[in-house]
């Protein structure tokens, strides 16, 4: 017969959070959602996307009460916005994947390549953002009237970093109000 003792012992060992676990499910469905939204943007040929970046461009000169009529500064806006937003979805995925239980977390992987947890949900966050920036301008290789550039890619970047910068800094000034110090691997 098992005791109670040693059911509880079992339950303790697998620590897993059903919190984090909620909140990775939700985030990576998020995550998955807006890259289908992005490839489905990247989709349109040439004359779709431009009447929706025209139309973009109206509904901004409506509500400044501008006159812009340059939609190339709205298209790399888009394209640093919208890998801005995937980079703080998938972040969020990666930080609460990460913490769902503490034996699969990265503290504790017997070989630490990163310094910290938040230092490696950044890098794995980058490269994630970043292959998926060069996947999309890839695949606009093939749609009528559209071409992938690096350029596009080195703008998806500017948004992926700044939001990047952002976290981090973020996170510091929440451990300083915390009182607590950032867990470094050595």
């Amino acid at each position: 017969m098992i005791t109670t003792r040693r059911l509880r012992n079992k339950a303790h060992e697998k620590e897993i959070s059903l919190r984090y676990l909620f909140l990775a499910a939700i985030f990576w469905i998020l995550t998955i959602t807006w890259i289908i939204v992005i490839y489905f943007l990247s989709n349109q040929n040439s004359n779709d996307s431009s009447s929706f970046s025209h139309m973009i461009m109206n509904i901004i000169n409506e509500l400044l009460n501008t006159n812009v009529e340059d939609d190339s500064s709205i298209r790399m806006v888009a394209h640093s916005s919208e890998f801005a937003l995937l980079t703080v979805l998938s972040y969020i995925a990666l930080s609460s994947t990460n913490r769902i239980s503490s034996r699969t977390s990265y503290a504790e992987s017997p070989v630490k390549l990163m310094r910290s947890d938040n230092e490696m949900n950044i890098i794995f966050t980058l490269w994630f953002s970043v292959i998926n920036a060069i996947v999309d301008e890839y695949h606009q290789l093939f749609i009528t009237g559209r071409d992938g550039t690096i350029l596009d890619v080195l703008i998806d970047l500017i948004g992926i970093v700044i939001v990047l910068i952002l976290i981090r800094v973020i996170f510091t000034i929440y451990l300083k109000t915390k009182g607590k110090t950032e867990i470094v691997y050595t």
